[in-house]
């Protein structure tokens, strides 16, 4: 278990939980109910799987943080629930919002390089990306640990699969901070050599999600890893 009882950890988590808490509301509210976003629907309906994918995570993270500086006689049933459920919906949550995240910088990458074809993209196409990406999370996570349970519970099995997540994680996490670099190239190309107006709402909103991303679960890897 990883100890958050350090000022610097509790300090971390709370911005986490409140930023993530905040922001993820106001995506979910200005794209479903005000309709303000005006970019591609496709990467609209990514940033909405996002944003609640990243409120399942700051949920867990509120759970983790209170089990953690309580004893088990305290709030037993929370220890429970969190043990039992809440730890793998949590770390699962986090695999997709890399999934995610990964998908929303490459395919904004992809709307710049053919911007004729992204023209055809709509909402539906966005939600089924997003589905085939919880499957995909869901197989990743699920999978090994399904192998460490019933085929092979040895300590070596699970090692592997730690390690096999671990790696898949910041294969992810790469695509999420090379896409995002070059999506700024391809953007000053454009401007530069066409001096066509790029729509920087739409790319700023994949650039700063990109970066509050890799922020936030950057540390939780180097912690697990370690």
């Amino acid at each position: 278990m990883i100890d958050y009882k350090g000022l610097p950890w509790i300090s971390y988590n709370i911005f986490v939980i409140l930023s993530s808490i905040l922001g993820d509301t106001t995506i979910l509210v200005a794209s479903i109910k005000y309709n303000v976003f005006t970019f591609n629907k496709t990467m609209v309906a990514l940033m909405q799987h996002l944003a609640v994918c990243d409120l399942i995570t700051s949920c867990m993270n509120t759970i983790e943080l209170i089990v953690d500086l309580t004893e088990w006689g305290e709030l037993q049933e929370l220890w429970i629930f969190y043990y039992v459920v809440g730890e793998h919906v949590h770390v699962f949550s986090i695999y997709s919002s890399i999934f995610l995240t990964a998908a929303l910088t490459t395919i904004k990458l992809l709307t710049i390089k053919f911007p004729f074809r992204a023209r055809l993209w709509t909402k539906s196409k966005g939600h089924l990306v997003c589905a085939i990406i919880w499957v995909l999370s869901l197989l990743n996570y699920g999978l090994p640990i399904m192998y460490s349970e019933f085929i092979d519970s040895s300590r070596v099995s699970l090692d592997v699969t730690e390690r096999w997540n671990m790696i898949i994680l910041m294969l992810l996490l790469l695509v999420v901070i090379f896409t995002s670099g070059w999506l700024i190239y391809e953007a000053c190309k454009v401007v530069r050599q066409r001096g066509d107006r790029v729509r920087w709402e739409g790319l700023m909103t994949v650039i700063a999600t990109a970066v509050v991303f890799t922020v936030t679960v950057l540390p939780w890897i180097v912690v697990t890893i370690a």
